[in-house]
């Protein structure tokens, strides 16, 4: 599937942040080499940003994607409402090379064995665990996008009234 980029201007079926050779140069310049198609990779990252609740309001209901957004601000400063913040775009590009590596944070989470018995078959499953390796550092990225982040995704800030 061809790659539409959102550049802040509404772009039409627009589906990815950044360019498939932003994440070819991204990887490259990390000494990686992608084993996935960058079109697939930049769509699965793409899939995951559209998850989440984002500060501000989008800009227009029409809009394919969740950026451009109204309202935001970023250490104190206006995100202009036709801009795309270098941090959602480095984390799509994290979040791909994750993808790649097999850190899927979409796919489905099996259990894992904690013990298995032969005879008279028996299985014990770890709770709360992962198939896969798992390292966020796209997640370091969306911080100060995300609603409830403050130092970390899922963290929610309390104000006292």
């Amino acid at each position: 599937m061809a790659i539409i980029v959102e550049d802040g201007t509404i772009v039409a079926n627009s589906n990815s942040y950044v360019t498939e050779l932003e994440l070819t140069d991204y990887a490259t310049d990390r000494g990686l080499t992608l084993t996935v198609a960058t079109d697939v990779l930049l769509l699965k990252a793409n899939d995951y940003l559209e998850t989440l609740t984002f500060k501000g309001s989008r800009y227009t209901k029409d809009q394919s994607l969740q950026w451009p957004r109204d309202g935001v601000y970023i250490d104190g400063f206006s995100v202009a409402v036709d801009e795309i913040p270098n941090d959602l775009k480095t984390a799509q590009l994290a979040l791909a090379v994750e993808i790649d590596a097999g850190n899927d944070p979409l796919a489905p989470v099996e259990r894992a064995t904690k013990k298995e018995k032969v005879d008279v078959i028996e299985v014990e499953y770890m709770d709360g665990t992962r198939d896969s390796t798992y390292a966020p550092s796209y997640q370091r990225y969306l911080n100060k996008l995300v609603i409830g982040s403050n130092s970390g995704l899922g963290v929610v800030g309390l104000v006292r009234a």
